[in-house]
């Protein structure tokens, strides 16, 4: 994992993140998605191609499933160690597509409670905070309360 930071490198690890899910298009495919929620300690992570005749029907259309290779995840552990700001934490979950033809969007949540597909121990948001901390006035109430459960697990 690259411990390199800031737009420079937030731009590369993007970059190699797109590149990947473009690799990984075939015929009929319209775009490609990395969707995930990442803990330094536990992740659920997906990855999908939106696709007319998909064999998953989902709320935003139809998909098939792509295989998330080890590269694609350390491009997207990077991309989270680059889009770490001082004091300001990374991000929880991301979603980030690149189309048939090359374009490219990314959106991160830095602040709302990531949804699980099942429950995270306290613990794993102290591991997190370890590796990138986040000064206590950008810690979200909900955050703040699962740290302080976190370390009361800690203790016991």
């Amino acid at each position: 994992m690259s411990n390199e930071r800031g737009l420079i490198a937030e731009q590369e690890a993007l970059t190699r993140v797109a590149k990947e899910l473009h690799g990984l298009l075939g015929p009929g495919d319209e775009r490609a998605e990395y969707l995930g929620t990442v803990l330094a300690p536990v992740t659920s992570e997906r990855v999908r191609a939106a696709n007319p005749n998909g064999k998953y029907k989902m709320s935003d259309g139809q998909f098939n499933a792509l295989p998330f290779t080890e590269t694609l995840r350390d491009a997207v552990r990077d991309l989270r160690s680059a889009t770490y700001r001082e004091g300001a934490g990374t991000w929880f979950s991301a979603k980030v597509s690149v189309t048939a033809q090359g374009a490219v969007s990314a959106e991160y949540n830095y602040d709302d409670e990531p949804e699980w597909d099942a429950p995270v121990d306290a613990v794993a948001y102290l591991t997190d905070l370890e590796q990138f901390p986040r000064d206590e006035a950008n810690q979200p109430e909900w955050l703040k309360a699962k740290l302080a459960e976190g370390r009361a697990a800690r203790r016991s």
